[in-house]
């Protein structure tokens, strides 16, 4: 997540006409009281480690970190000293001169270090979006039917699509978490040098996991409620009606013929409310039709 203006952060690289790495604004900014122009910004790490064995062993890193201030590659280099500066695969926490010769243990510093910058990019993103979604819950709670722009609709779905790319980001890196910790993760639990860091290495990682598993449960959490809210003005009428004919004092002598009824009734004025049409129009093209329909009927 960077703040805007969007044209200093945007990726202007294109591939066959459509950006290397997409780029969105984080909704809900004007429903929002810090009304900031911010936008989440997607960025991939591939790494690789392989090798003959422990003594020969070749590291590939491709690191993803455009947000407007890597220009050139040149300008990007500038003042580094080939060899003396920080290592990239862990994220520049420690500097090269004191490389970690054992892949192992090279291999869990880079997991340790790029989770924890996961952990650090997706909480504040997420704490951003879901003080935003809990300020924007709170102005529609008693909003049952919405306006005839269908503002709250186009909203809610547009807090319901991120909140789901975001569920499908962080299942991603759990997932894979999960897979590599039944599957791989006896490699660097077994012949372990002496006095070793690699099990507080590991159990750094599971916390990071852990946390972003959190932040994932809470995006789940609020992405319920907003599908539930909804579901409240498309299927208004449904419910409604539901809600009224379970009431013990509704008993019609033909339940299913007034169900009905009671329903397209409903469901008409939920149409003509919704409608960006004006009301009066959608009454005569809704007579129009009923009196096409009966016409029909008589002379079949």
């Amino acid at each position: 997540m960077r703040r805007g203006p969007l044209a200093g952060t945007e990726d202007p690289r294109l591939i066959r006409g459509k950006r290397l790495r997409k780029t969105e604004p984080l909704p809900l900014r004007y429903q929002s009281t810090d009304r900031e122009d911010l936008y989440y910004h997607e960025a991939q790490t591939s790494s690789l480690s392989w090798g003959a064995d422990e003594w020969f062993w070749t590291e590939l890193c491709l690191v993803d970190t455009y947000f407007g201030s890597e220009e050139k590659h040149k300008t990007y280099f500038t003042g580094c000293q080939e060899g003396d500066g920080f290592d990239p695969p862990v994220g520049g926490r420690f500097r090269m001169t004191t490389p970690r010769f054992d892949p192992r243990e090279y291999f869990l510093l880079k997991l340790r270090f790029r989770t924890e910058q996961a952990v650090t990019e997706y909480s504040a993103l997420i704490e951003t979006f879901n003080s935003r979604m809990d300020e924007y819950a709170r102005t529609i709670r008693r909003v049952f039917e919405d306006d005839n722009k269908r503002t709250n609709t186009r909203t809610i779905s547009d807090v319901i699509e991120t909140a789901q790319l975001f569920i499908d980001g962080i299942s991603g890196i759990t997932d894979a978490w999960d897979t590599f910790s039944r599957t791989e993760l006896v490699i660097f639990t077994t012949y372990l040098p002496e006095r070793s860091t690699w099990p507080t290495y590991i159990n750094i990682i599971i916390r990071n996991v852990a946390e972003l598993d959190r932040l994932r449960k809470l995006l789940l959490i609020r992405r319920d409620h907003f599908k539930f809210k909804l579901d409240s003005y498309v299927a208004f009428p449904l419910l409604f009606t539901t809600a009224l004919f379970s009431m013990d004092f509704v008993r019609p002598k033909y339940p299913w013929a007034v169900f009905f009824g009671v329903l397209a009734l409903i469901s008409l004025v939920n149409y003509m409310i919704a409608s960006p049409r004006s009301s009066k129009r959608v009454w005569t093209k809704c007579k129009a039709w009923q009196d096409a329909t009966v016409w029909k009927l008589k002379h079949n």
